[in-house]
């Protein structure tokens, strides 16, 4: 039985070359390939900071990543003994090794829904390589619509364009579907970050749906209300406190009595301890107390009081379960929050989160970019052509994010990005080679203007 823990690099790379290798081992290479470069994101010893700053922010990640494209993975591909459908599984990685497999024919031959196999966004994939055979491309072909039209605009079906190919570029580019209900908050905050650029925002204006139509009315969060304790014109009786009646215990709470607060603070009625928690008057002491409590509604009390100290409102904003979104909302809204605090909060996963951020009166240009930065890569991204082409083509997408847009699966999001002033020479020269005659004329034209 094959040990594939003995073989070092070279020998991998053998055993993928010989086609003399079966059908298994090829097959238990394949495993192990795909074992190895598991995504960092996946350990559970993965940092905070590679999760949100670095690793994949959404599920078009597994698309943009490609993690497969090594050269064991391409002599893996070309080996003709290798089952198609593992193949299949390479074959966006590495298009020309697939592409270049001896048995391709055969595959094709004996099983011509081959394609219909793999995921629809790896066939799209596939298509940004410029040589496919034109027996592949007329299989592809009858996939789909969107298929049919990618392959018509690809070099080996449109070799040549016209002189007025960019007016027809743009055409393509309206007829991106606009992004649906799922995106409008992310799409709400690129709105208020001034992100969405024409043609793209009178697209927005122009439609007809009324999720659109509400982007241009929403109003600003709202800032928190101010909580004015009252001063009590009598004095409870603390040692039945607790047992007093609601009314009276909720007077004692709006109060600035800070003997019947810190009693009150382990009142067995949450709503009680809410309004303890986010009155200003109500001792530090307590805060220690109302950070432990087991309702987050009331953790979020607290990191809306303006007497909060600054170390234990970071210690609420750092927590990152989803549960957790008002507790994160409340301190960004607090004007008590330092530019750590709101730096972390702009890295936020959540985009109702930052976007409270940048209503803090306390927000910097410097954090004001860093929401710019993270909405633009959620969008890049976002299993949505439409977010996904606006982030492609905005210059302040990231550099290390904005270059995986060049495995993007629509030709679209490779246009755009090609058309990016901030897009690196590297990935240019990449996109000069595209399989779509578009992506290849907008590079081929950047890289010539220097």
């Amino acid at each position: 039985m094959l040990d594939l823990t003995q073989l070092d690099q070279p020998a991998m790379l053998r055993l993928a070359h010989d086609p003399a290798t079966t059908p298994e081992q090829l097959q238990a290479l394949a495993a192990w390939l795909k074992l190895i470069q598991a995504p960092h994101s996946i350990e559970p010893s993965t940092s905070l900071h590679y999760l949100t700053t670095l690793a994949p922010q959404g599920p078009l990640a597994i698309f943009l990543e490609q993690g497969n494209a090594s050269p064991v993975a391409e002599a893996l591909v070309t080996n003709p003994n290798i089952p198609a459908l593992i193949a299949l599984e390479f074959a966006a990685a590495v298009p020309a090794a697939f592409f270049a497999n001896p048995a391709l024919d055969s595959w094709l031959l004996a099983n011509p829904d081959l394609f219909r196999q793999i995921e629809p966004l790896h066939v799209l994939q596939l298509l940004r390589h410029a040589n496919i055979p034109a027996p592949s491309l007329t299989l592809i072909q009858t996939l789909s619509h969107e298929m049919s039209q990618t392959v018509g605009l690809h070099a080996g079906s449109k070799p040549t364009l016209a002189a007025d190919w960019y007016a027809q570029y743009q055409t393509y580019q309206q007829q991106v579907s606009l992004p649906t209900a799922e995106t409008t908050i992310v799409l709400q905050e690129l709105l208020s970050l001034k992100a969405i650029s024409e043609p793209m925002l009178g697209w927005l204006r122009q439609s007809s749906l009324e999720q659109h139509q509400r982007l241009f009315t929403q109003n600003s969060a709202s800032s928190m209300p101010t909580f004015e304790p009252q001063t009590l014109d009598f004095s409870p009786k603390y040692a039945t406190l607790l047992d007093a009646p609601l009314a009276q215990r909720l007077l004692v709470a709006h109060s600035n009595d800070l003997k019947g607060l810190a009693i009150l603070a382990e009142d067995d009625d949450p709503k009680i301890r809410l309004v303890v928690a986010k009155n200003p008057a109500t001792p530090r002491t307590v805060h220690q107390l109302l950070e432990l409590d087991d309702v987050q509604h009331v953790r979020a009390a607290l990191a809306s009081n303006p007497s909060i100290t600054p170390k234990l409102l970071l210690t609420l904003a750092r927590d990152y379960s989803w549960s957790a979104v008002p507790i994160r909302l409340a301190a960004a809204r607090n004007p008590v929050a330092t530019s750590e605090i709101l730096a972390l909060l702009a890295q936020d996963q959540a985009s109702l989160v930052r976007q409270t951020v940048l209503q803090n009166q306390h927000v910097s240009p410097e954090i004001r970019q860093q929401v710019l930065q993270r909405a633009l890569i959620e969008a890049l991204y976002a299993l949505d052509p439409w977010l996904h082409m606006l982030a492609s083509a905005h210059p302040d997408t990231p550099i290390e994010h904005l270059a995986k847009a060049v495995n993007s699966p629509w030709w679209l999001g490779r246009a755009a990005l090609a058309e990016n002033p901030s897009c690196p020479r590297a990935v240019l020269e990449q996109l000069a080679n595209d399989g779509n005659c578009y992506v290849r004329k907008l590079a081929q034209q950047r890289l010539q203007q220097g």
